[in-house]
């Protein structure tokens, strides 16, 4: 599906504020623009829109090179536009003042390019509501929802259909429509956005006293848009050159790293084909990383990793899983059955968890349960925050970014020295749907694939990776909108269910554990509730978020100590 930029340039036009709608839009007297100026000019002052239409008549009739009758009754409307906005404290009358000078006003008028640039550059910082309010439409648009503003698309100009005769917005899935509108909307303020500024700077050169080359029928909007694209073209000239002179660079970078590494490559098959290829891996061992580009700035940063890179890491054996079930079982006497699915493909000898995703509801335990099950397990675990984590940075980032980075998994291995170490992707559906630094979601596709898992590419390390032996431990509120081949990549999905009243006693020996050990005190430090605090407990704990429990708890250990503290 796609959208034109036509119509897609009069979605976002009406969105802008009046002064840059009017200049950007149709500044003919005659025009869409000058019509909605003098219906917001009647809407104020019935006398007024009429004022507005005679103007429009003679501008249509003379040019904006108008007569002194003309140029006198534009300055008549706007004074009494201007007087109607001190009177009753109207500013929306001043805007349609000063929207009218932009259209009707001749292009060398150097006093009205003074007024109105300050009403452009105030507009121009009004357009990030301009965002929020694109998003909303391509949603509705995309989902075909009630909007109780009414029909977005009512008075645009019609969409032609396609070869198929059906209109292109009823064409394609929903999610490819809302791609669309986005895609073509987003082009469109990013290109009327340009011109705005282009508009400003041209309306600042024009009062401040720039010669300009005056037409009978141009208008002061257009000929400062000109003007304001005549000041910028050097400059963007200047980005072009310097994007081609670092492409280049870049080019020339790649390609001495790639025949170093094609180097290396040729020397070690030669010392293979010799029989020397070296030491064998030994068993319960994986050579995650066996080179990396260390040339260059690449040195630097290899150097952090230079422990993993060529050298065989341990595997983690699968332990005692009976031992691993009864032990989350006591903590969380709710979840028989997502710890069932979970332990039931775990292999021997070496631990493998695979790809897993805990589903629930807020404050059941998620990242807890994935952290004691890491624990249990024996596996080192590394926390991603899936709603803050920068986009594709999951599977490594470039070298020639000052964060450059290599992927999370490998980093994982690195810190616990264990080539099964596992990721904790918390909080997956609250993740960015932005692609402009790529999506966390995208970054993972590849990861949890096994083929490309066992010889992923990372970008910052410039080197293969087997990374087939970590998993991936995602916690989710909702999985409804995550992507469909992301949600088959999953191992085993499982609910974490909310715990009811009935299992107090055997959930409080976790929490009272996990809030000494945030302390740095024994995890013994708390003595078990007494009947009173149990009691009280029960009053007001029914059941659901863990989150509320461990708040409550806190609270019946403050009334502790300081009970405590009384007595002494």
């Amino acid at each position: 599906m796609t959208i034109s930029r036509r119509i897609a340039r009069a979605v976002v036009l009406r969105h802008f504020p009046r002064s840059l709608r009017t200049a950007l839009g149709d500044t003919g007297a005659g025009g869409e623009a000058m019509r909605a100026l003098a219906a917001d000019a009647r809407a104020l002052d019935p006398g007024l829109g009429g004022a507005v239409d005679a103007l429009s008549a003679t501008v249509l009739a003379g040019g904006h090179d108008m007569a002194a009758d003309g140029a006198l009754a534009l300055g008549g409307v706007v004074a009494a536009l201007d007087g109607l906005a001190v009177a009753s404290d109207r500013p929306a009358a001043r805007d349609v003042a000063d929207a009218l000078l932009l259209v009707l006003t001749p292009s060398d008028d150097r006093a009205a390019a003074t007024r109105v640039v300050h009403a452009v550059w105030r507009d121009l910082e009004r357009l990030g509501e301009v965002g929020a309010a694109l998003e909303k439409l391509a949603l509705v648009a995309a989902t075909g929802a009630d909007d109780d503003d009414g029909d977005p698309w009512d008075g645009l100009p019609a969409e032609e259909p396609e070869a198929d005769g059906e209109p292109p917005a009823a064409q394609g899935s929903r999610a490819e429509a809302l791609r669309a509108w986005r895609e073509a909307c987003g082009a469109a303020y990013d290109e009327l956005k340009l011109q705005g500024r282009m508009l400003a700077l041209g309306l600042a050169a024009i009062a401040a006293g720039r010669k300009v080359t005056s037409y009978g029928t141009e208008a002061l909007a257009d000929k400062a848009l000109r003007v304001g694209q005549e000041l910028l073209t050097p400059i963007e000239r200047q980005v072009l050159a310097s994007d081609r002179r670092r492409i280049a660079h870049d080019k020339a970078k790649a390609a001495e790293a790639k025949r170093r590494h094609e180097e290396r490559e040729r020397a070690k098959a030669e010392a293979i084909g010799a029989g020397t290829e070296g030491p064998k891996v030994p068993e319960g061992h994986v050579v995650v990383c066996r080179t990396a580009a260390d040339t260059g700035r690449g040195a630097e940063l290899v150097k952090p990793y230079k422990g993993i890179v060529g050298k065989a890491v341990p595997l983690v054996r699968t332990g005692d899983l009976a031992a691993v079930r009864t032990s989350l079982l006591r903590e969380y006497p709710h979840a028989e059955e997502a710890v069932g699915a979970i332990l039931a493909g775990i292999p021997r000898p070496w631990l493998k968890l695979g790809h897993v995703l805990i589903r629930g509801d807020p404050g059941v335990g998620k990242s807890r349960f994935a952290r004691r099950l890491a624990e249990l397990l024996g596996a080192g675990l590394l926390r991603v925050d899936g709603a803050n984590d920068g986009g594709a940075s999951f599977g490594g980032t470039e070298r020639r970014w000052y964060s450059a980075e290599p992927a999370r998994p490998f980093m994982a291995v690195t810190r616990f020295g264990q080539a099964n170490a596992l990721v904790l992707v918390d909080e997956i559906d609250k993740a960015p749907t932005r692609s402009d630094y790529g999506r966390l979601w995208d970054a993972l596709l590849g990861f949890l694939d096994p083929e490309t898992a066992k010889r992923f590419p990372d970008p910052c390390l410039q080197a293969e990776l087997d990374l087939s032996w970590v998993g991936v431990i995602a916690t989710a509120n909702h999985t409804f909108h995550l992507p469909g081949p992301l949600m088959d990549r999953f191992r085993v999905v499982v609910d974490l269910p909310k715990p009811g009243p009935e299992h107090l006693e055997a959930l409080l020996p976790a929490v009272l554990a996990d809030l000494a050990s945030e302390k740095g005190l024994d995890p013994r430090f708390h003595a078990p509730l007494d009947g009173v605090e149990l009691s009280a407990l029960r009053a007001r704990w029914r059941g659901g978020s863990l989150r509320r429990l461990r708040r409550m708890v806190e609270a019946i250990l403050r009334v502790r100590e300081r009970g405590g503290a009384a007595l002494h």
